[in-house]
């Protein structure tokens, strides 16, 4: 008996050492959609019970749609028109709304919603038909937009006030300057620029100035995203070979990779609740959302 004991002790003792060096893995995502759909744009409202994204849900249009995470219910944000529309932002006290829209002399003009006067203001932006805005983020004082631009010399960040005037210009560098997203503050921007060559990420104060370089690859780094404490920020990179989603400090440091598949993740956006991260992510060839706890152990370093 004593000698079966102790071997069935051993056997145990033996069974926790191996458990104690086998790795800890990340835990897995939460899927929050399973429709398939091509989504891009996301965005949460009500304290993050809401989920407003941009979908390919009819032939040859785009549509805003919303999400219940309680009930899964998806509805239209807009009535269906002949116009597609991207890129949705909120004012943080939720009386503004604004988002790209076609259908008009250029080819996505901004349209400003205001929901108390129940009137629109659209800005065309200058130049040939094939003009564009896209990713439209409100300042946190609600007070003007800042958005991506086609404009002479490449794709430029600009800003203007609710009433689509007083245009100007943050960063004028050749290339393509964009995904613009502003801290929680309000003082900083991060952006992706290829004014060096590959996208990469970039700071600037939020009227242009200061700008400098956050972090660097040889494959293109876009789609930031700064956490609701304005110590992180999130982005899509192609750094390690495939489409990934990454954090990184404000400061450039402790950059750290959150996804790991063969195929595609992106558009990462934090949850209010500042741990977790929502992306898009193609799973057997459809896109579908997945919240990440970015808390988890098994995270691994970015290769920088």
């Amino acid at each position: 008996m004593t000698s079966c004991r102790s071997i069935r002790t051993a056997v145990l003792l033996s069974a926790l050492g191996l458990l104690a060096l086998q790795p800890v893995r990340a835990a897995e995502p939460q899927r929050v959609t399973r429709d398939g759909q091509l989504k891009f744009a996301p965005v949460f409202i009500d304290g993050g019970k809401t989920l407003v994204y941009s979908a390919h849900n009819q032939p040859k249009r785009v549509s805003i749609i919303r999400l219940d995470l309680a009930t899964g219910k998806q509805t239209l944000h807009y009535p269906i028109g002949s116009d597609s529309q991207f890129d949705i932002a909120f004012s943080r006290d939720r009386k503004l709304e604004c988002f790209a829209r076609s259908g008009g002399p250029r080819q996505l003009s901004l349209v400003i919603r205001n929901l108390v006067t129940g009137k629109d203001v659209v800005f065309d932006p200058p130049g040939a038909q094939r003009s564009t805005v896209r990713s439209p983020r409100f300042t946190p004082n609600g007070q003007r937009i800042v958005m991506t631009m086609n404009a002479p010399g490449g794709q430029q960040i600009v800003s203007l006030n609710l009433q689509g005037k007083d245009v100007r210009r943050l960063t004028a560098s050749n290339g393509i300057n964009g995904w613009p997203d502003i801290s929680p503050d309000g003082k900083t921007i991060v952006f992706s620029s290829s004014r060096n060559g590959a996208l990469d990420l970039w700071l600037m104060d939020a009227n242009g100035d200061r700008q400098r370089s956050l972090v660097r690859s040889s494959r293109r780094d876009i789609y930031p995203a700064w956490s609701p404490d304005g110590q992180r920020i999130a982005f899509t990179s192609a750094r390690d070979g495939n489409q990934e989603v990454y954090i990184v400090d404000r400061d450039g440091g402790n950059l750290r990779r959150v996804t790991r598949h063969p195929e595609r993740d992106g558009f990462p956006i934090w949850h209010p609740d500042g741990r977790r991260l929502l992306t898009i992510s193609e799973r057997g060839g459809r896109f579908d959302f997945y919240l990440w706890d970015t808390t988890a152990r098994g995270q691994t370093p970015g290769t920088g």
